[in-house]
């Protein structure tokens, strides 16, 4: 029992520290999508390489002797192939990519990567109606506190005599006050209604 404790325990051990692997990958031409692991890889969506790319192998992966990639290039031939893994840490190949003559095929590409520029633009929007949204909050919250002021000013109206200095003080730090609020107010009605439009629009355009 004991034996066989200390060799799960070294097999153990032996996993954990593990080097993980890389692959290489070079193709010609240039810039290539990359997908892995996918044998029918949904275009429209980002690859996970472009190459010239190291592929990194995950460590409870470190024994795995081939890798499933697949390649991606508008005017050029869809490829997909399990590259052999070398024994040592790290592999490399290169592909030469076929170009592509069938316009129907070309036709189905672009609209591939349309989707994905498309969907890439939708996300864009979604992220950039935080800042709209953060304006909303930020002026909100000076509305409400130049709410607070007008009311304080106009309590103090209500105890001062009209005929003093400080009654006229008070009365236009109050219409200040007021203005200030209204101007704040519009613009957090402005930063949630232009937030809501941007989410909404790179909702629909990220689908």
């Amino acid at each position: 029992m004991t034996r066989i404790l200390a060799i799960l325990l070294c097999s153990l051990l032996s996993f954990a520290f593990a080097e993980s692997k890389v692959l290489h990958v070079s193709t010609i031409p240039s810039k290539v999508d990359i997908y892995v692991d996918e044998i029918s890889p949904d275009h429209s969506k980002n690859p996970a390489y472009v190459s010239p790319a190291f592929i990194n192998i995950p460590a409870d992966d470190s024994l795995a002797s081939e890798i499933l990639i697949s390649l991606f290039n508008p005017g050029f031939t869809d490829t997909t192939l399990r590259v052999k893994l070398s024994a040592k840490d790290t592999s490399y190949i290169i592909i030469s990519q076929q170009p592509v003559l069938d316009d129907e095929f070309l036709q189905k590409q672009q609209s591939e990567l349309s989707k994905r520029k498309r969907a890439n633009f939708g996300k864009g929007l979604m992220q950039f109606s935080v800042i709209p949204f953060a304006v909303g909050l930020v002026s909100g919250a000076i509305t409400y506190y130049e709410i607070g002021q007008a009311k304080d000013y106009k309590k103090t109206l209500k105890k001062t005599s009209i005929d003093t200095d400080r009654y006229q003080d008070t009365r236009e730090n109050f219409t200040d006050s007021r203005h200030k609020a209204k101007i704040a107010k519009g613009v957090t009605y402005a930063g949630f209604l232009s937030g809501a439009a941007l989410l909404s629009i790179g909702f629909i355009l990220s689908f």
